[in-house]
């Protein structure tokens, strides 16, 4: 098989690159974190996802487009980022693999962030039926390139699989973006004896499933086709015994002060989030690494670091 990994060297695309077996093409547009995959033969190819070309996709079987923005914020800086990155840059994407006579499956990241406060509204678990409300542009992007996909799907027959995740957390994150990975930036805050600052105390329902559990769940579904997975660890939990552990593995050197999120936070964040992950767990995949070791397998990485 032969595979191409748009923000292959992220999180979530090096991740998966490490654990498939075949040929692997990365497409990133920088090499800042090649590390995290220095033991995985690849071919690199160094660009934006906008200047891909029909070549770079030839005999190509599955594109896992990780390639994303990933927080809320841009809207307040510069909200044609969202729009060229998850828009435009997948349109650009589903162009190519129009022409091509072998038209490889997409796989698209898509976000639990679509459903907006669906679970506040209606008080069910979310699955991937659940009515989608997004609440903020970077979800509202990434919700019509799922309806993009589809459309050239049903007109030019390109094969597609959507993955729509909870939190997704690991000891390779990043840790000085508390944007992008909250729960990876207090972790490191608390290893290096920081006092942590929570929103309403942490007293919200989250779903946080590891890189390696998510890895494995979206390759298992490397048979699945036109279907939408919504990916998550199952069960709720609060934020604040996410924050219990970290406290537990980090020897209790942090205090925990609760706060007001800013305004802004608000209008965009999910009040509590709890995802019914039955639909992929029926397919036999089930999650490996508890909120509790996944915590203590970062912090442990992050001690390393210090």
């Amino acid at each position: 098989m032969k595979y191409l990994i748009t923000g292959g060297y992220g999180l979530i695309g090096s991740n998966i690159a490490s654990k498939l077996d075949g040929e692997i093409t990365i497409v990133s547009r920088s090499d800042k974190h090649k590390a995290r995959l220095t033991n995985t033969p690849h071919k690199l190819l160094l660009k934006d996802i906008k200047k891909l070309t029909k070549a770079d996709l030839v005999d190509i079987d599955i594109i896992y487009h990780t390639a994303s923005t990933v927080d809320n914020y841009h809207i307040l800086t510069d909200s044609h980022i969202d729009v060229e990155t998850n828009i435009n840059g997948t349109i650009h994407i589903l162009d190519l693999c129009k022409h091509l006579k072998k038209k490889p499956k997409i796989v698209y990241f898509s976000t639990f962030f679509v459903y907006g406060n669906e679970y506040e509204k209606s008080k069910e678990p979310i699955t991937e039926e659940s009515k989608t409300d997004p609440l903020a542009l970077y979800p509202a992007t990434k919700l019509c390139t799922e309806n993009i996909i589809k459309t050239y799907s049903h007109i030019f027959g390109i094969p597609y699989l959507i993955v729509r995740l909870t939190n997704v957390y690991g000891e390779m994150e990043d840790y000085d973006n508390k944007k992008k990975g909250a729960l990876n930036w207090l972790i490191m805050q608390a290893v290096q004896g920081n006092d942590l600052s929570i929103y309403k105390g942490g007293n919200f329902y989250r779903d946080y499933i590891h890189v390696d559990d998510v890895a494995q769940a979206v390759i298992s579904l490397q048979n699945k086709v036109n279907d939408t997975y919504l990916i998550g660890y199952g069960e709720p939990i609060r934020f604040k015994k996410l924050i219990e552990y970290i406290l537990l593995y980090t020897n209790h050197q942090s205090k925990v002060t609760e706060i007001e999120p800013p305004e802004f936070h608000k209008h965009v964040g999910i009040t509590n989030f709890v995802a019914d992950t039955s639909k992929i767990q029926s397919t036999g995949w089930k999650p490996t690494i508890t909120p509790k070791m996944g915590i203590e397998r970062v912090v442990k990485r992050y001690q390393s670091l210090i």
